[in-house]
Formats: structure tokens, sequence, C-alpha cells
């Protein structure tokens, strides 16, 4: 019975144990990522026994003097005129995704940037366009007035006009009637001085009349008293 309840704690403690390493495990679990920042090594050589002479990050740009398919790795150029071997699988004809990546998200950048310049353009554009409308509708409201006012300048002008014939008609008349009035003033003073000489004419035989009456009377009186007298 005592050997019993001996087993039944050591297994209990065992079971505690195992929950406890079980509980410390998860508790330590994370995600995580696995890094691009990938290194080649360039050797001296085309085996990994060579010595390796320098390290390349991936993106780098090379150039390939020669492949050697038995060995699988390349002869590249290195800065300084140097030479190595790397291994052809760990080479490609495209940049990496990284590089690719980050020369998307410049261009990504540089049209966002683009982009915003765009929006700010066309957002003054609009109001541009807003004030040449407000421009367009004052103009042509000016327009309105200018035409009415030519309108009216026209319908005045055509007025000044036939007013101004129906002056020039009207001096014409004046003229014509001072004309006439001179000519009617030099026929009543004609006229005048015609009258004054039948009246002077008229005098003149009256009085030429009274002398011969004058004359004669006298001599036809005696001459009816001498045969008055001579009678008796």
């Amino acid at each position: 019975m005592h050997q019993s309840i001996i087993f039944k704690g050591h297994f209990v403690k065992i079971i505690f144990l195992v929950l406890t390493l079980l509980t410390s495990t998860v508790a330590m679990a994370e995600t995580a990522y696995v890094s691009d920042e990938l290194e080649i090594m360039v050797r001296s050589g085309k085996s990994p026994s060579h010595r390796i002479i320098a390290t390349l990050k991936s993106g780098t740009r090379i150039n390939v003097m020669e492949r050697d398919k038995a060995s699988g790795y390349a002869k590249i150029t290195l800065s300084g005129a140097r030479e190595g071997w790397v291994l052809s699988r760990l080479l490609h004809k495209t940049p990496s995704a990284k590089s690719r990546l980050a020369k998307a998200e410049a261009e990504l950048a540089t049209f966002k940037a683009k982009f915003t310049d765009s929006n700010q353009q066309l957002t003054q554009l609009s109001e541009q366009k807003g004030n040449l409308d407000t421009q367009t509708a004052e103009l042509k409201e000016l327009n309105t007035s200018l035409s009415r006012e030519l309108a009216q300048l026209k319908e005045t002008s055509s007025n000044a006009v036939q007013i101004l014939d129906e002056r020039n008609q009207l001096q014409q008349r004046v003229v014509t009637i001072e004309r006439e009035l001179e000519s009617l003033k030099r026929e009543n003073d004609m006229l005048q001085n015609s009258d004054a000489l039948d009246w002077f004419l008229i005098g003149s035989g009256v009085l030429l009349l009274g002398i011969i009456l004058g004359f004669i009377l006298p001599k036809i009186s005696w001459r009816k008293k001498s045969s008055w007298q001579s009678s008796f």
C-alpha cells in the first residue's frame, strides 16, 4: 500500500514535470522568417577546398568570365582586377527579388510623388477652371451689356444722321426763303420807286395842266366878253 502511494506520487511528479516542460516550450515559441540576406563565398579556385577570398551579398552585380559545368563553379571578376570562383547555381540572369522589390518600392514612391503632384496640379487646374468660368460669365454679361449699348448707339447714330439730314434740309429751306425774301424786298423797293415816279409824273401832269389852263381860260373869257360887247 505504501509502495503504491509512493509510485503514484512519483507518477504525479513526472506528469507535472512533463507539463511544465511542454508549457515552457510553448511559451518560448515565436514567429520568425528566414532572412533573404544571402552571402556567397568567392573562392580562389573552383572547389570548396579553396580558400575564401571575398563574400558577395545577394543582388550584387558581377561579370562572369567563364562557367565550369564539371565543377559547378563560375569565374568572376572583382574590384581591383581580382578574380574568383563562385557556385554557378547561385548566379541568376535577373536581379534578386530583394533588389527588384527595392527598385519597385522606389518606383512606387516616385509614382506616389508624381501622383501627389498631379493631384495638386489637378486641384490648381480645377481652381483655375472655376476662376475662368467666373471670368467667362462676367465677360458674357459685359458682352451683353456692350451689345445693348452698341445697339442704342446705332439707334442714336441713325437718329442723329436723320436729324442732321433734316437740319441740312431746313438750312437749305432757310437759305431759299432768305433768297426769296431778298428778291421780294428788291421787287418791293422797285415797286415803291415805280409808285413814286408815277405820282411824280401825275403831279407834274396836273401842274402842267394847271399852267395850260391858266393860260387858256383867261383867253377864252376875254373872247366871250368881246363877243358879247360887239353884239350890243
